[in-house]
């Protein structure tokens, strides 16, 4: 298998990530050498299929948060700007009280914020691709501003709401990003 680039996801069936999901939802990180093990490659082997340890961890939330995202695009389509913003709002409600989730933001935090956040890893560019979808499909192409860019105001937005406890040390506040990203799509 040769390493793929970070907008593509690896295969939803391949056992190596399978099991990195099983220690990530157990243990909130994943340890590369006993992913390894758990295998049956070696810590080499896993780098040069998979690349780092971010990108297994990346490769890892997303596919928690595609299978939410997919739920809720079901339960929110055709509303528009406020089915987004809802749909927005639920996956942030449902991560905020995922215990994995919670353990690798309070215990990982840097390792975290750059996993979930840097434009070079696949978490972030896949919530933005997603989105620029969802604008496309409920309120169409905006006229003032290219579709890419809504969403990656859109994606910030529901960033800083959600790891505001880890920025300013104030509380997740899910319901205030609804109501933004609401305005922001309008």
């Amino acid at each position: 298998m040769v390493l793929q680039q970070a907008s593509a996801p690896f295969p939803v069936d391949d056992p190596v990530l399978a099991r990195a999901l099983e220690m990530f939802v157990r243990d909130g990180w994943i340890d590369v050498r006993r992913l390894g093990a758990a295998s049956g490659v070696s810590r080499a082997t896993l780098y040069r299929r998979y690349g780092d340890r971010d990108r297994i961890l990346g490769e890892v939330v997303w596919s928690q948060a595609a299978a939410d995202l997919a739920d809720l695009r079901a339960r929110h389509r055709g509303r528009g700007a406020t089915g987004i913003a809802e749909s927005i709002e639920e996956l942030l409600r449902r991560s905020v009280v995922r215990t994995s989730m919670r353990t690798f933001l309070t215990e990982h935090t840097d390792t975290a914020l750059q996993v979930l956040t840097s434009r070079h890893g696949v978490v972030q560019q896949r919530f933005i691709a997603q989105i620029t979808d969802w604008i496309v499909a409920e309120i169409g192409e905006p006229d003032d501003i290219d579709s890419r860019t809504l969403a990656y105001s859109v994606v910030r937005v529901a960033e800083s709401f959600y790891y505001r406890e880890f920025i300013t040390g104030e509380p997740a506040d899910p319901g205030a990003a609804a109501v933004i990203i609401g305005r922001l799509l309008r």
